[in-house]
């Protein structure tokens, strides 16, 4: 009797090890579907026939799947997509881990670093195929821009320094004789310097402003002064083109901001407005109250800009004219220095615009 209760208490013993083990494989199985949940990238399990039998949610998102509705089917049946298909077949064949960017098109375009590799079991066999995949479409479109940026810079400064070369040589080879032409060559080398000049210090601006280290210096504002103490600078410019301006800025309308970036982006707006617009135009400067925010806007009756140009007008170096903008004097930057401005008020742009008719761009700030 004593015997067979010593074994009733071992086998409940041994029950309740097990309901033990039981629970912690459960944590441990939960606390692993936590990270998988809130991984960012794409984690899919695959059994040895390609059939899916787990996935996370950011796999989900990525190529809007569900969960629920996959589980049990093959891969290439779920994602249609040959090249990632590849690689699973190579993981599963030839047994080795495998890693590959691709740019996907479905179900949205981007680039994805894929990772497949292995899961072997506990006696050795190797049946599963673990996907991992990261989202590089951000890394790959930020080298683009400062390889653009590079490149552009690249050309904006070569143009000009090419030009001051080939007129100092003609100079030195003896047109400093011919006291007519000397002074003409002098003046080209002269506004090449000045392109140069202005290119260098639009650069800084930038540079400063996209930096970390940047305090704005914010301070009540009256914004219709400011406009008119920023106008007052280009007299001679809208007297050379006979174009009328309006400050319709109402009397008392302030916002606590930076008051010299905010003279900035207003100098590069009306600057803009003028150097695009038609002889005996008009620029409109104005206000709307947009509840706690106003609402700038700086209108002309000039060029406008294409449709296709539009979202794309406050890119670095994006020009919609060129040839015109060289022309005037213009380094390309302008915006994209009133967009960083607009930003760090925690402020935001815009522009609308009908080639042929004009364009208003605007800035929203908060009043505070």
């Amino acid at each position: 009797m004593f015997g067979f209760k010593k074994q009733i208490l071992g086998l409940k013993e041994s029950l309740e090890d097990r309901d033990s083990q039981i629970r912690d494989l459960e944590r441990q199985a939960a606390s692993l579907r936590r990270v998988l949940a809130s991984m960012a990238e794409g984690v899919i399990i695959l059994d040895k026939d390609t059939r899916i039998i787990s996935l996370n949610s950011s796999a989900e998102k990525i190529f809007g799947i569900s969960e629920k509705e996959v589980l049990g089917k093959l891969f290439l049946a779920v994602v249609p997509n040959n090249d990632i298909s590849e690689l699973i077949s190579k993981v599963l064949n030839k047994r080795e881990f495998v890693s590959q960017e691709l740019t996907l098109v479905w179900p949205i375009q981007r680039t994805f670093q894929v990772n497949a590799s292995l899961i072997p079991e506990e006696d050795g066999a190797i049946n599963r195929c673990l996907l991992v995949i990261h989202d590089i479409s951000e890394i790959r479109r930020l080298e683009k821009v400062r390889s653009d940026f590079v490149a552009n810079v690249s050309h904006e400064i070569k143009t000009p320094l090419t030009s001051i070369k080939g007129f100092v040589e003609t100079l030195l080879e003896g047109a400093l004789e011919d006291k007519e032409n000397a002074k003409h060559f002098l003046n080209i080398i002269q506004d090449h310097a000045n392109r140069l000049d202005n290119l260098v210090s639009d650069l800084l601006s930038l540079s400063f402003l996209e930096s970390k280290e940047i305090v704005l210096e914010k301070q009540k504002v009256d914004l219709g002064r400011l406009a008119s103490d920023i106008l007052s600078g280009f007299r001679s410019q809208l007297r050379k083109k006979s174009i009328e301006i309006r400050n319709e800025l109402p009397s008392g309308l302030s916002i606590t901001a930076d008051r010299d970036k905010l003279g900035q982006v207003f100098t590069n707006l009306i600057d803009n407005a003028v150097k695009f617009n038609r002889e005996k135009g008009i620029i409109r400067i104005y206000s709307q109250d947009l509840d706690n925010k106003v609402k700038l806007i700086v209108e002309d009756n000039g060029l406008g800009i294409p449709v296709k140009d539009i979202p794309r007008i406050f890119e670095r170096f994006y020009r919609v004219d060129k040839a015109r903008s060289h022309e005037m004097g213009g380094t390309g930057l302008g915006l994209s220095i009133v967009k960083h401005i607009i930003e760090l008020h925690d402020g935001t742009v815009g522009v609308e615009s009908t080639e042929g008719i004009g364009s208003k761009f605007f800035f929203i700030l908060p009043r505070g």
